[in-house]
């Protein structure tokens, strides 16, 4: 049976006539009664019975239907899909970002996110540089976020804004009776950095130039979250990210503003050669939009 004997097969057990069938199909009644006996004919075997001038399916035409409601059923669900996905409202998005923005940006993104698009699948991984990097080749993840552009022919990154840094001290510490902090007032403290040669590193790295004394750092970690733990237990101070410090609720932990603006730039990373995904445009979007409120 070929698409069109399967429609007008449909069409006549759904409503039960071929006068009716053919008016749901829009054609002629003998055009509905000639495809019928030519599909019968080709089947070797009756569809319908004809008793008194109405048709009754035949036990084959039942297991038959059966089948092609299953079937149209599938389409039905492809079709719901197909719009779903054109509103953004339904699909998988997979996102990969570095440790720190897992713990300050990226739960904001996802909460505005997922309140616009509830019928979305989020799936989140929390990787180091090289370990993002092979998510969104291997296709794991759609987009990344981080700190830096990532070097790589098949991959391209777009800056999407950039988050204020912001000075994390304990709260028994002199330096939190000044409103803001100067980068020469941590010369001398004790301070919980990031592991040599991370992205993050870097940039302490050019926050501070030359001036920095390597000895005066005790701790070195790899993500931000780790920084304000470890201030918090009254250790040395940090820098993070505004908005990973916004995420804390610790008593012991006191944020205070740079008293001259430093920022951390995000980049979005994603396939050089694939399209976004309409899903993956609308996170990027609202990155935008919560980085610009930080």
């Amino acid at each position: 049976m070929n698409l069109k004997q399967i429609n007008t097969f449909r069409a006549i057990m759904v409503t039960g006539s071929i006068s009716s069938a053919a008016k749901l199909l829009f054609v002629s009644q003998p055009a509905v009664s000639r495809l019928l006996a030519h599909t019968e004919q080709q089947l070797g075997y009756p569809l319908f019975e004809r008793i008194k001038g109405r048709l009754y399916p035949t036990t084959e035409a039942r297991i038959l239907f059966n089948e092609v409601q299953s079937v149209y059923s599938g389409i039905t669900r492809i079709a719901t899909l197909a719009t779903r996905l054109g509103e953004k409202k339904q699909g998988l998005l997979g996102i990969v970002s570095s440790p720190s923005l897992g713990h300050g940006l990226m739960p904001r993104c996802i909460e505005q996110f997922t309140r616009q698009h509830p019928g979305v699948h989020i799936r989140l991984r929390t990787l180091t540089h090289d370990a993002l990097v092979r998510s969104i080749l291997d296709g794991e993840s759609e987009i990344g976020l981080l700190f830096m552009p990532i070097a790589h022919p098949n991959l391209k990154s777009t800056q999407v804004g950039a988050v204020p840094l912001v000075c994390v001290l304990p709260a028994d510490h002199p330096l939190v009776n000044k409103p803001a902090i100067d980068l020469s007032d941590l010369q001398d403290q004790a301070m919980v950095a990031y592991r040599s040669g991370s992205p993050l590193s870097k940039v302490l790295d050019d926050l501070f130039g030359e001036g920095r004394e390597p000895e005066r750092i005790q701790i070195e970690v790899d993500a931000q979250q780790n920084v304000c733990d470890l201030v918090s237990q009254g250790i040395g101070v940090g820098i993070v990210d505004q908005a990973v410090a916004a995420a804390q609720t610790s008593d012991r932990l006191v944020v205070r503003p740079l008293q001259v603006r430093h920022t951390l730039e995000l980049y979005l990373a994603c396939s050089r050669y694939e399209p976004m995904s309409l899903l993956a445009r609308a996170f990027s979007q609202i990155i935008e939009q919560e980085a610009g409120l930080l």
